[in-house]
């Protein structure tokens, strides 16, 4: 009589797409494995291109384990190897052999046996095995990442460009022998080389080097951009709709002024690139990094000086918390109230000749805080136009605003031991706060204002030297009072030419560069209305010494 063939399944498992040819084989030797010991498979399981420890992406082996409940129809799973079964360390792997265990099923590779899980010798050779096969993944992950680390430090490593570069190869001679299109994929032989020129796709060589321009020379945004773009039928990279988020990957990303950047972001499950470009032990969680940057790797396509306003522009804009979009009103953001300090809103219809105003918003948002005060939009555009062209476009304005620039930067050095004498009274001074925080918590009720006066006193001189230190600084490049004027002139010549075009959208621009504030004050004028009488115009940056009030006209 024929001996009974035992249920069984088969859970075959490729890791990546080099080992096409292991699933075949696989399936070969747990056919042959079958066949000697008795099984008969029923079902077979298949993860392809899985890693052994990323169980949350194995379907199929997630699948097995339900079916191991819920059916109940095999006795045994068979693999090649144990670590085809899984990769996880022993931890993890009790979470998926219990309920095997419970339902009586086995597990019989092709390499090591059968493993007996309900044996106190079999569980402990089955953990030793599974720490092994998880620490191969550990000291791989390792050896990768500094392979990565000193690619990156001597500006190799980068493998997929950014949209607007093609990827040309050399050989091992430095011959250029293939340029690759942006999107076509490609297997270079191990002893080429290969950097980033820009691609032969002119179109979206333009329009990386449009959004660039745009933001850096106007006030519009991201998701401004994100809408033009839609509104014209210009495909992103992936031929989709645009998104903010596709439009703010190429703008924030160095590559685009010739930079071999690598770890932006700390990716990694057992290993990540720490803050010094050292390896370290943890979880990246996707969190941002501190990149190792190469510069003069590829070629160029934005202008480094372009670059670094736009990153200027959105860090501002990321501390304001706002989202700004580009209207008609020249002055919104600049506009505020003198009487309450409030922002003014634009507000009007936009067709035919019917004016248009600034309005203080607090009577909006707070009712009774503040009178409804407006002024009309086009009086008050064009006397602030007329001002910027009469600072920017006059013949003695570059040399009258170089030497303010220079005055000022001269007097904000400050030497190393003042700089140091700045810092040690905001250490002493954070010292008392948290020491009187505390206090104050166990003071007595009569004693709780005098405290909370006090430490208002020690907070707000802390305040102001803090204010006092930053002013001191050269600037972040650390550059002379020279270099730090000629670099002003020089943008303050691109204002001009934008301020010439009258394009609003430019326009717009000139003034957020320039103005920093704008107030406006009002005055009683008969029983109920208010007539505009006089406001300040202050300017950004190096320009406070520049700045000038007006009156109504």
């Amino acid at each position: 009589m024929p001996k009974k063939l035992i249920p069984a399944v088969a859970y075959i498992r490729m890791s990546s797409g080099p080992q096409e040819k292991s699933p075949a084989q696989q399936r070969a030797e747990v056919a042959r494995l079958a066949k000697r010991d008795g099984y008969k498979i029923i079902r077979e399981y298949f993860d392809k291109a899985i890693s052994g420890d990323d169980t949350a992406r194995r379907t199929d082996f997630q699948r097995m384990i339900r079916d191991a409940e819920e059916k109940g129809d095999f006795a045994a799973i068979l693999c090649w190897d144990q670590d085809r079964f899984g990769r996880f360390d022993s931890i993890e792997a009790g979470r998926w052999v219990y309920p095997l265990r419970e339902a009586g099923i086995w597990l019989v590779t092709c390499c090591q046996g059968q493993v007996d899980w309900n044996d106190f010798a079999g569980r402990m050779f089955y953990s030793i095995q599974q720490e092994g096969k998880h620490q191969f993944l550990v000291d791989l992950s390792r050896n990768v990442l500094r392979g990565k680390i000193e690619n990156a430090k001597n500006g190799k490593g980068a493998t997929i460009p950014p949209w607007g570069y093609d990827r040309q190869y050399h050989d091992a001679t430095g011959k250029p022998v293939k340029r690759v299109p942006y999107g076509e994929k490609f297997r270079k032989p191990r002893d080429w080389s290969m950097h980033f020129v820009e691609s032969l796709d002119t179109e979206a060589v333009r329009t990386v080097r449009w959004m660039f321009d745009t933001l850096a020379n106007t006030d519009c945004g991201m998701t401004w951009l994100a809408s033009d773009l839609n509104r014209r039928g210009v495909p992103s990279p992936h031929g989709r709709r645009w998104s903010v988020q596709a439009v703010a990957r190429i703008v924030t990303n160095r590559t685009y002024i010739g930079s071999n950047v690598f770890g932006r972001n700390r990716y990694g499950k057992y290993h990540h690139t720490g803050a010094n470009g050292e390896i370290t032990r943890g979880k990246g969680q996707h969190k941002p990094g501190v990149p190792i940057v190469t510069e003069g790797i590829h070629e160029r396509l934005i202008e480094p000086l372009t670059f670094a306003r736009v990153q200027a522009k959105l860090a501002e804009r990321r501390r304001e918390g706002r989202k700004p979009r580009y209207n008609r009103y020249l002055l919104s953001g600049v506009l505020r109230c003198g009487h309450c300090g409030a922002p003014m809103a634009g507000k009007g219809y936009h067709k035919g000749n019917v004016p248009r105003y600034y309005i203080c918003t607090a009577g909006a948002t707070r009712p009774g805080a503040c009178h409804r005060y407006q002024v009309q939009q086009e009086a008050l555009d064009d006397y602030v136009i007329g001002v910027l062209k009469d600072r920017l476009l006059a013949p003695d304005a570059v040399e009258r605003i170089r030497k303010a620039i220079y005055r000022q930067a001269k007097s904000r050095q400050r030497s190393k031991g003042e700089t140091r004498s700045v810092k040690a009274k905001i250490e002493a001074l954070d010292q008392k706060i948290a020491k009187g925080t505390e206090n104050l918590l166990l003071a007595e009720a009569d004693d709780m204002a005098d405290m909370s006066g006090l430490l208002a006193d020690w907070r707000a001189e802390r305040d102001r030297l803090q204010t006092e230190l930053e002013g001191s600084a050269t600037n972040p490049e650390g550059m002379t009072a020279d270099r730090l004027a000629e670099r002003a002139v020089a943008e303050l010549d691109r204002l001009r030419v934008h301020l010439r075009t009258g394009d609003p959208m430019h326009v717009r621009g000139v003034v957020k560069s320039m103005v920093a504030e704008i107030r406006l004050w009002w005055e009683p004028y008969g029983k109920r209305s208010k007539r505009f009488t006089h406001g300040e115009l202050r300017w950004r940056g190096g320009m406070e010494l520049l700045s000038r009030a007006f009156r109504g006209r």
